[in-house]
């Protein structure tokens, strides 16, 4: 897909999920603070979203921003609620399980995740 067709599919993917929570399009405009027919104009691809307005949608459907532009509903983890402790274990992790090969994955990496995750699990 070009990145200009993207544009014409986000207002399918926000009527989709304002319909999943039940939402009217008033009901949705009141909880963004937007007329009626903006949100009706956003799902018909007529206006786009501005970058706050897809972020505070997001949030409200309780999905990430790439389920709400490109309308995958991929396993996510959000970072967003985690204490920065949290956060740097999850770099970590994802950092370690990225590595090319095992021989990346060192030892000294394999303790530091093992410790931390047992310190954290016991709190």
């Amino acid at each position: 897909m070009k990145n200009t067709e993207r544009f014409y599919y986000i207002g399918d993917h926000i009527r989709r999920l304002r319909e999943s929570k039940g939402w009217t399009q008033q009901a949705l405009g009141k909880r963004l603070g937007k007329k009626t027919s903006t949100i009706s104009a956003y799902e018909t691809n007529a206006k786009l979203p501005s970058a706050d307005c897809l972020i505070e949608m997001a949030e409200l459907f309780g999905v990430s921003l790439d389920t709400l532009v490109y309308g995958e509903n991929a396993e996510l983890l959000s970072i967003h609620s985690l204490s920065q402790e949290q956060r740097v274990l999850v770099v970590a992790l994802a950092d370690y399980f990225a590595a090319e090969s095992a021989k990346q994955r060192t030892a000294e990496q394999q303790m530091y995740l093992v410790t931390e995750l047992v310190r954290l699990l016991s709190q």
